[in-house]
């Protein structure tokens, strides 16, 4: 599986599942992104840093979190933040936008796609929280719908 390294910059991703393993440096968190990148980071720091939004390993599951290294004072920090842009890096991307605003959906149109959000959303969300050994209920499966729904249905 492919894995972000957060020395080479931030990571934005929506959190498909989250194990423990023992990596180099002592215990980690396996943090795993819905489109299959893990991020590997301590335990402690995975720890603070949900308990800081006040999320859990169960209720980070379908989340947009930023992770990033940050160092200060000779010291390399692990931060981890709500929300961002997926997919973001490192490098700042120039964005483009456009002034039009995206034409509205047809109601069968709206329903078709909604369809096949919530059946991706079982696919990736409810099958890696099952193999992580994680609980998942029909919220769960919603949120991550509506998520992929509203990201997709201006396009």
């Amino acid at each position: 599986m492919p894995f972000h390294k957060l020395a080479d910059g931030p990571i934005t991703m929506v959190v498909g599942g989250i194990k423990a393993a023992e990596g180099k440096f002592g215990p980690q968190m396996v943090f795993t992104s819905d489109s299959g990148v893990d991020v590997f980071i301590s335990e402690l720091s995975g720890a603070k840093g949900l308990a800081r939004l006040n999320l859990t390993p169960e209720s980070a599951i379908g989340e947009t979190l930023t992770f990033e290294q940050i160092r200060k004072d000779g010291k390399t920090f692990t931060n981890i933040n709500k929300g961002g842009v997926v997919g973001a890096v490192s490098a700042p991307a120039t964005r483009t936008t456009s002034t039009a605003a995206p034409s509205a959906l047809s109601f069968e149109d709206a329903v078709e796609l909604y369809g096949r959000c919530v059946e991706a959303a079982l696919n990736q969300l409810a099958k890696r929280c099952e193999l992580s050994e994680i609980p998942v209920d029909a919220s769960a499966i919603q949120a991550a719908a509506a998520t992929l729904f509203i990201a997709t249905k201006g396009r």
